[in-house]
Parts: structure tokens; C-alpha cells; sequence
């Protein structure tokens, strides 16, 4: 009970302190270690645990996906819904099957998207991305936190 109390109140404060997409960069690294744990899991043959973190990465992919700004995102938040809900089904897959290559590929898909996320929050994102009608600041009204 003591570790739960804690992650809230860390989360309480991150979403107090840090800029909305640096916060959906920490989601996806949250995603992409719970995945990573769920593919050690299933080399070790640890059915419970890879259980538990694929339902981790699996809750995270649709807190993720339920922040989504249809109206405001357009066709980003259109495509990013549909991403997310592929990775949630692969990842019950991964649940079915112990298929690792599903994990890989949902552990490139979200390092992906976290690389992008992370451009935004650096400030970093190339030059065509930065003006206010570009597909890059769409992908960050797409999502509201």
C-alpha cells in the first residue's frame, strides 16, 4: 500500500512540474520497460509476471490513448487512436502466444513515438515542425494532459 501511495503522489507531482509532452515521454518509457520486462518474462518462462507487465504497458497504451483530442488533433489523433489500438491487441498477443518478435515490435513502435515526443519537448523538432500549423504541432494538440 505504502509503494502505491508513493507512485501517486510522484505522478502528482511530475504532472505538477513537467511540460505536458516530457510527461508523455515518461509514459512511453514507462511502456516500453513494462514491455521489456514482459519479453524477460517469457524467456524465463515467469507467466505471472509477464502477465502483470503487459497488463502495465497495456494500461499506460490506453491512459495514452484515452488523453486523445479527437476534435482538436484531427487526423493525428485519428491515427495515433488506431496505433494504440493495434499495440494493445499485439500486446495480448504477446500474452498468447510468448511470441518475443511481438515484443520487439511494439518496443520499436513505442521507441519511435517516444523519440518524436521527445523532439517536441526539447524543443528540438525539425524546423517545418515548429510553426503552428505543422503536422509536428498538430501530433502535440492532439493529446491533451
Amino acid at each position: 500500500m505504502q509503494a502505491m501511495r508513493r507512485a501517486i503522489d510522484a505522478y502528482g507531482h511530475a504532472s505538477e512540474t513537467l511540460p505536458p509532452a516530457q510527461q508523455i515521454v515518461l509514459l512511453y518509457e514507462g511502456a516500453i520497460r513494462r514491455v521489456k520486462e514482459a519479453q524477460c518474462a517469457v524467456l524465463a518462462r515467469r507467466i505471472d509476471e509477464r502477465c502483470r507487465a503487459v497488463h502495465k504497458a497495456t494500461a499506460i497504451i490506453e491512459g495514452l490513448q484515452s488523453c486523445l483530442d479527437h476534435e482538436r488533433g484531427g487526423e493525428i489523433a485519428r491515427n495515433l487512436d488506431q496505433i494504440y489500438t493495434h499495440m494493445t491487441f499485439r500486446l495480448q498477443r504477446i500474452n498468447l502466444t510468448d511470441d518475443l518478435t511481438i515484443c520487439d515490435e511494439v518496443i520499436a513502435r513505442l521507441d519511435q513515438l517516444r523519440g518524436a515526443w521527445a523532439q517536441l519537448a526539447a524543443g528540438t523538432a525539425p524546423p517545418a515542425a515548429q510553426g503552428p500549423a505543422t503536422p509536428a504541432a498538430d501530433h502535440a494538440r492532439a493529446v491533451t494532459i
